[in-house]
């Protein structure tokens, strides 16, 4: 039977490859699908998708995470492993997308998809998220893979 630290550490690489996938859906075919529906429909279904994000359950995922990755760090005999996925998680879930995406996501959502500022507005903010998005993406991936070494 796994001990505590297994379980730990197989939920943080199971949570961050979870997270992960989600930020990498974005960069594979997301974004191009918003493109594709023209600045005003993309500027509305995004601004749609981030109000739906922050009431389900990727944010428990999302935030449990970093706690299972802590407790994981303190129970884990590859200390150093796991505190590392744990600082990669942190950057990517928590730093990263406070410090870069939700503020480009408050701004997208004063933006008036009808209105024709959303034509100029659209690419500017679709350039600038997908930049962070994919460089969390690769932190959130490195994580789950060290997780998955430590367990």
């Amino acid at each position: 039977m796994p001990g505590a630290a297994e379980l730990a550490l197989t939920a943080a690489a199971v949570g961050s490859g979870l997270v992960a996938g989600l930020c990498f859906t974005f960069q594979a075919f997301v974004l191009r699908a918003l493109d594709a529906l023209g600045p005003g429909p993309a500027v509305r279904a995004m601004q749609s998708i981030n109000a739906a994000i922050l009431r389900s359950a990727a944010m428990a995922v999302w935030f449990g995470t970093l706690v299972v990755g802590a407790c994981a760090t303190v129970l884990a005999d590859e200390r150093d492993r796991a505190l590392a996925a744990t600082a990669l998680y942190a950057v990517g879930a928590v730093v990263i997308t406070a410090r870069e995406n939700v503020p480009l996501n408050e701004a997208l959502a004063r933006v008036d998809a009808s209105a024709p500022e959303a034509a100029s507005e659209w690419p500017l903010y679709r350039a600038r998220w997908a930049r962070w998005n994919g460089l969390r993406t690769a932190c959130l991936t490195a994580a789950c893979a060290l997780f998955t070494l430590a367990a």
